[in-house]
């Protein structure tokens, strides 16, 4: 029979998991709705729109991509990861 801990732990990395997922989709979606806007504002020549998309977007999708990436440090040590090379 697992124990309580396990079991809190095992809420924990699901929990981690799922919102590591999730953030991951958010600015990879974010990223590519950045980079077509500014493909199309590039095509059409339309700076407004170069930059607009950046002002617009930028800081939710830096945000969304830094939040992830301390989210799957952290995942590192629920899941005990290891380097290669480390024993």
């Amino acid at each position: 029979m697992p124990s309580d801990t396990s079991s809190a732990g095992n809420l924990i990395r699901r929990i981690a998991m799922t919102l590591f997922k999730l953030g991951l989709a958010v600015f990879l979606l974010l990223g590519i709705i950045v980079v077509g806007a500014q493909a199309i504002g590039v095509v059409t020549a339309n700076a407004g729109l170069v930059s607009g998309v950046v002002d617009g977007l930028g800081k939710a999708m830096t945000v969304a991509a830094g939040v992830t990436g301390l989210l799957g440090f952290a995942m590192s040590y629920l899941f005990e990861w290891q380097s290669a090379g480390e024993d």
